[in-house]
This record gives C-alpha cells, sequence and structure tokens, in this order.
C-alpha cells in the first residue's frame, strides 16, 4: 500500500520564512505549500486536504489567531502551530485558548521545529485513525443492526408460521413475511403437485388474481420450474433483460430483480418462493438471497408439518366420514337417499356442484342415467360446463373404447373416458374440471360409475380422489349388506308365510287329485274321450309342482352351504344317471384341469342343477351320442374375474336360437311331458350361488351348458 505524503501549509509575509521552512520540510519528506496572503491559504485548506498549518501571528489582511480560528471551523482536527517574532504572554495564552497546537518564538530553531512539526503529525494521523476506527465502528455498528433485524424477523417469523397448523393461513404468512424480510413488492409461493409435476400458486401479494388462478408451471418451464427442477436458488437482476427467462416472465415481474428460492424437505423440493420488485427500485443481493435462503428452510419444515397435520386430519375426516354413514345406513330407503347422503359428506371435504350416477349395463355397454343433482344457479362459463336441468335420462352409449379393457384403479383415465363420452353426446354438456368418474362394483364387477363435477376451480387432488373412492365403495359396501339383511329377513318371513300357504294348498290338491282317480275308475270311457279331465290332471300335476318348488324356497336347510368338492357332485349326478347312459348308449367322458375345486355350495342343490341339465341332454340323444363334462377356469363374458366353469356338452338335437333366450323362462318347454321348470329351477340354484349361466347350441349338433361357480365365496 502507497504511504500517504502529509501536507503542511505555511503561512508568513515573509517570502525568505517560507521559503526556509518549506525547504526544511520538504527535506524531510512533506508535502509544503507556502503562502503570504492569509486569505488565499483559508481558500486552498477549504478545498483540499491539509495535515498541518504553519501561521505567523501577524498578518497584513488576516491575523494567525483569525486563521486558527477559520482552521477549526474548517476541520477541527488540523493541528495548527503559531510563531511570532513579538512573543507575549496574553497572546500565548491567547493561542492556546483557542486551540493552537504550539507557539513558537522568532527566529525559530530549526532542531525544535522540526520536532514540534513531528509531533503535530503524529497527533494528527492519531486523530484521523480514531476517526477512522470510529467511522468503521459505525459501518460495522449498522451492519450488525441490520443483521440483528433480520435475525429478529426470522425469529419472528419462525415463530408466527410454527404457529398455525392451517396450510393456506401458512401460505399467506409465509409470503408475507418473506416479502417483509427482503422489502419486496411483488411475491408468491408455489407448491408442487407429485402426481402431476406442476408448479402452482398457492398465495400471493402484489399479482394479480388472474394469473394467480391460471399459473400452471410444469418442472423445467420458467424461472419457478427451472428452481423447482434444480433445487438450487436464484437471483436475476432484471428480468426483463435475461437472455434465458425475459420472454417468459416479463409480463407477470416487469423489469425487476428477483429470487427464488427452493423448498426443501430432505432434499425432495415441495414448492418454491419468488420475490420480486425490491422497493427502492435496486437489485437484490448475496445477503438477502442468504437471507430469503435460511427463511425458506424455516417456511419448508412448517409447510410440510401443515401438510402432514393436514392430511392427518383429512384420514380423521375419512373415519368420521365412514362413521356417520355406516350410522346412517340403516335409515336409508332408496338410492335417491344414498346418493344425497354421499354428496353431502363429501361436498363437506371438496367441492361438489353435480353429481350424475349412472347405471352400468355390461352386455350392452350403456351408462343409464339412474340420479342427477346440481346446483342451477351457479352459472356456466362460455367455454361449457355442467348444466343439471339440461343432463338427459336418456342412455350414454360407450364408444370408442371399452370399459372392461380400462383399469377402473385408474381413475384418471376412467374419468376422462367418461368425459369424453359426455362431450361426444349433444344431450350431455361438456364436463370441466375438476371432474371425476368412481366405479362403483358389485361382487367385484362393475355395476355403477357415479360421476362428480364442479363448475369451477382446480382438478380433484389424488386425496379426494382416494377419499371419494374409500366412501363411496365402503358406503355402497354397506348398503348391499344392509340390503341382503333387510332380503333376508323379508325371505324368511315371506318363507314362513310360503310354507304356511304351501301346506293349506296341498289339501285341495289332493283332494281333486282324489276325485280325479275315482272318476278315471269308475267312468273309465269319459275320461278318454274328454280332454276336460285331461286338461285338469295336468293343472293338478303343475300345481303340485309349484307347491313343492314353494315348499323347497320356503325350506332355510335347503340353501345352506358347505365346502366340497364340486367334482365329486359330478361324479354322483353320473352315477345316478349310469343306467340311464347305458340304456340310451351314450358314451361319457370326465375331464377336470388342475385348480382348487373345493368351494362353499348347497350339494344337494348343485347336484339337482346338475341332473336337470344331464337328464336333459339324455333327452335330446334318443339314438345314442355322447355326453362330454369339462372342469376348468375361465372368464364368463362381461365378467373380469375367473370362475370355476363345468361344461356339459351332448351331441343331440339342439337348441333353435330362437328359443334359446326363453329356456330359463318358467314352463317354457319343447316335450310333450315337459314342466318347463327343470332349467328355471338351474338359473336360480346358480343364482342362489352368486353363478352364472351360459348356453350354446346349434340345431342337429348339440348342446354345451356352461355352469359358472365364484372361485371365492
Amino acid at each position: 500500500m502507497k504511504k500517504l505524503i502529509e501536507h503542511i501549509v505555511i503561512i508568513d509575509d515573509e517570502q525568505r520564512m517560507c521559503d526556509s521552512l518549506s525547504a526544511l520540510l520538504s527535506s524531510d519528506g512533506y508535502q509544503v505549500t507556502t503562502f503570504q496572503d492569509s486569505s488565499e491559504a483559508l481558500e486552498k485548506i477549504s478545498q483540499k486536504r491539509v495535515d498541518l498549518v504553519v501561521t505567523d501571528i501577524k498578518m497584513p489582511k488576516v491575523s494567525g489567531l483569525e486563521v486558527l480560528a477559520a482552521v477549526k471551523k474548517i476541520d477541527d482536527g488540523i493541528p495548527v502551530i503559531l510563531m511570532t517574532g513579538y512573543a507575549s504572554m496574553e497572546s500565548a495564552v491567547e493561542a492556546i485558548s483557542k486551540g493552537a497546537y504550539d507557539y513558537l518564538m522568532k527566529p525559530v530553531e530549526f532542531a525544535r521545529f522540526e520536532l514540534v512539526v513531528r509531533r503535530a503529525l503524529e497527533k494528527r494521523r492519531d486523530e484521523l485513525n480514531r476517526l477512522q476506527l470510529l467511522e468503521e465502528l459505525k459501518i460495522s455498528n449498522l451492519i450488525l443492526n441490520r443483521r440483528m433485524g433480520e435475525l429478529n424477523a426470522l425469529y419472528e417469523a419462525g415463530k408466527s408460521i410454527g404457529s398455525t397448523a392451517n396450510l393456506k393461513e401458512l401460505l399467506k404468512q409465509i409470503i408475507t413475511l418473506a416479502s417483509h424480510v427482503t422489502d419486496a413488492q411483488v411475491g408468491s409461493i408455489m407448491l408442487l403437485d407429485e402426481d402431476e409435476q406442476i408448479l402452482t400458486i398457492e398465495a400471493a401479494i402484489g399479482l394479480d388474481e388472474k394469473i394467480v388462478e391460471d399459473t400452471r408451471l410444469a418442472l423445467g418451464e420458467s424461472i419457478a420450474g427451472h428452481v423447482a427442477q434444480s433445487g438450487q436458488p436464484l437471483m436475476i437482476d432484471d428480468v426483463e433483460s435475461h437472455k434465458q427467462f425475459e420472454r417468459i416472465n416479463q409480463e407477470r415481474y416487469g423489469a425487476a430483480s428477483l429470487l427464488c428460492i427452493p423448498l426443501m424437505i430432505k432434499n425432495k423440493v415441495i414448492g418454491v418462493i419468488n420475490i420480486a420488485n425490491k422497493m427502492d427500485g435496486g437489485s437484490f443481493t448475496e445477503n438477502e438471497l442468504r437471507l430469503l435462503s435460511t427463511f425458506a428452510s424455516q417456511a419448508a419444515i412448517a409447510v410440510d408439518d401443515a401438510n402432514q397435520f393436514e392430511r392427518n386430519l383429512r384420514r380423521l375426516t375419512e373415519f368420521e366420514i365412514l362413521h356417520d354413514v355406516n350410522s346412517r345406513m340403516s335409515t336409508i330407503e332408496t338410492m335417491n337417499d344414498f346418493r344425497q347422503m354421499l354428496v353431502h359428506k363429501l361436498s363437506s371435504v371438496f367441492p361438489i356442484d353435480f353429481t350424475i350416477w349412472f347405471d352400468w349395463n355390461a352386455s350392452r355397454e350403456i351408462l343409464t342415467p339412474h340420479g342427477v343433482s346440481g346446483i342451477d344457479e351457479i352459472p356456466l362459463t362460455e367455454s361449457g360446463g355442467i348444466d343439471i336441468r339440461k343432463v338427459p335420462r336418456e342412455e350414454l352409449a360407450i364408444s370408442g373404447f371399452s370399459i372392461s379393457e380400462i383399469d377402473l384403479s385408474d381413475i384418471d383415465e376412467l374419468s376422462k373416458k367418461i368425459a369424453d363420452c359426455l362431450s361426444a353426446n349433444q344431450l350431455y354438456p361438456t364436463p370441466q374440471r375438476p371432474f371425476m368418474a368412481i366405479p362403483v362394483l358389485r361382487r367385484g364387477e362393475l355395476a355403477h360409475i357415479f360421476c362428480i363435477g364442479a363448475h369451477f376451480g382446480r382438478s380433484y387432488s389424488n386425496d379426494d380422489i382416494s377419499l371419494a373412492r374409500l366412501v363411496i365403495s365402503q358406503t355402497a359396501l354397506m348398503m348391499e349388506r344392509e340390503k341382503s339383511l333387510l332380503n333376508a329377513t323379508r325371505v324368511m318371513t315371506m318363507g314362513n308365510m310360503i310354507s304356511e300357504i304351501s301346506h293349506d294348498l296341498r289339501k285341495p290338491l289332493t283332494s281333486i287329485k282324489g276325485g280325479l282317480q275315482i272318476i278315471r275308475k269308475r267312468w273309465p270311457d269319459i275320461m278318454q274321450q274328454s280332454d276336460f279331465f285331461k286338461n285338469v290332471e295336468d293343472e293338478v300335476h303343475r300345481m303340485n309342482e309349484l307347491v313343492r318348488e314353494l315348499v323347497d324356497f320356503s325350506n332355510p336347510n335347503k340353501y345352506q352351504t358347505e365346502k366340497v368338492d364340486l367334482r365329486q357332485v359330478i361324479s354322483r349326478a353320473l352315477e345316478l344317471v349310469a343306467p340311464d347312459l347305458k340304456k340310451g348308449k351314450i358314451e361319457f367322458s370326465v375331464e377336470f384341469e388342475d385348480a382348487e375345486w373345493e368351494v362353499f355350495v348347497n350339494k344337494n342343490q348343485v347336484l339337482e342343477a346338475l341332473l336337470n341339465i344331464i337328464l336333459n341332454a339324455l333327452d335330446a340323444m334318443p339314438d345314442g351320442g355322447c355326453l362330454a363334462i369339462e372342469g376348468l377356469v375361465e372368464k364368463p363374458d362381461h365378467k373380469k374375474v375367473d370362475y370355476l366353469a363345468v361344461k356339459i356338452t351332448d351331441t343331440g338335437c339342439g337348441i333353435g336360437k330362437e328359443q334359446i333366450p326363453q329356456i330359463f323362462d318358467r314352463y317354457f318347454t319343447t316335450k310333450e311331458t315337459g314342466t318347463g321348470l327343470g332349467l328355471a329351477v338351474v338359473e336360480r340354484i346358480i343364482s342362489a350361488h352368486d353363478g352364472t349361466l351360459a348356453v350354446t347350441s346349434e340345431e342337429n349338433k348339440g348342446s354345451t351348458f356352461t355352469l359358472y361357480f365364484p372361485l371365492k365365496q
């Protein structure tokens, strides 16, 4: 560092004195300026730095004492040495009292003069050092006070954001405090949707409301998306002139300095804080960047805690809703009551403006609106929306895709497909976001689709969808169970009543039958010649069969199940018809693939169903043929799960296409002596076991009846 040369001003009306002192001090390394006019000297002293003034007391215009007073006004720290050839006690006292450093007699002794000058300059240096230290201390105090203010702001901010668990209020506090500690006019806090990988503004100051609502940034997009993707803070002096981001952010922030800090928990970005437009119009500093980064660390922890609190609160709400639904289930009598209860409960968690309940017909691939609800007063947007008053009651055909091919656990895909179907149908308005389509299953198969939506707002979150699925599916299940219990009670009551009626019916039927037998014995000719008596006998026989079926239905033991091996039931059926197979010259084969054949069934009922189908097959092969029974695991039509399938195939006369839809109807028969109850009983038995039936047949080639039993019951 270059040594500073000290500047000395000498004032004396004698040129010779000025030259002598100047030569002496210059040789000592000082910068010396001499004046013979005191006024010129004072003007120079006021303009340039001076470290020492040496002046004669007696001067023509301005005396040495007046120079002393003037120098002290200019800079009280400049030492002044007075010289005089007319020394007196009074002048010496006056000089010292006015602040003179020393008082020298002329002629001046150079050795003493040099000593006095050196000491005066040392004092000047000490004074300057003191002033510099004071200035540095003052600056340090200012910096310290600012740091203390920042720390206090961080402390107060931390205390404030830690005092609330409401996420929305917390985010407002965070952005308000962040703008305060950085003296910013504009700011926003954006949170990252992990599923969509989208940033949305959750709280803001100084931003237009439309920008807040419409902003959705993908990772890597714009400044916030870039910071969220990289996890590194970013400071920009002027957004407008920035090469990478000027076009994207100019409209939002204008020409302004900007800070963007990631909110991170365990090295995972959950959002960003944006701060812009410094109040003094300047640029943000590295210190403010560090300050906001520290604040962001506190804020991220608070946001994560608030998120966790809200998640826990949401879980509690879910349990409360399910508990309330369960407690009210016994009071639900209609599907309309059921839907209204669902909407009422779910709308306490997320917005619902309309609902459409569709029944699903798998065989026809159509949705039938079973119930709609909504708020008619909410205006529609220009781009569409749902007007619940215009929702038709007509069927909605599924086109362009198959619901059976959709993974029903993927609500996003199902919702999009259903929304497309609604949009494609001119009778249905186009649903806007938020919208979800929730599948309702019955015994593992799609039975209904419950559409929920709102006119405005952001898309339903995964938590919203999960809650809706949970509540709707559990409520539907509880309702099914409630209906089953109610039906079981009704069936039991009905069974008792039917049992009594059937018992009473047997008496007159027995009397009529006995009377006909007496008539046949006494007047056989009349019986043979008259169709009347034959018709009466047929009707009595039919009524007997009806009474027998009613008795079977009313017998609770008839439907008790036990775990049995279906192969053993099939073997027993073949044992019973073995003489008929031999007599009819019918070959038969039995084959089972490896599977778990033990299921819960009523073996007597299943045996009856098997015998009915096998005996029908034998009747269809009067001239002999082949009977094949095959056991395998496969999916029935319109089902998505595997069933145990028992296929009974004959090479008989077959069934006409126009007759197949009627064969399970009561009293429908193609036999001269048939009652038309056999296959109806089979259909009832299989349905009672939660199974299904399938028939394929071709005239003169044979038929195949397939009995499907659920694998798990």
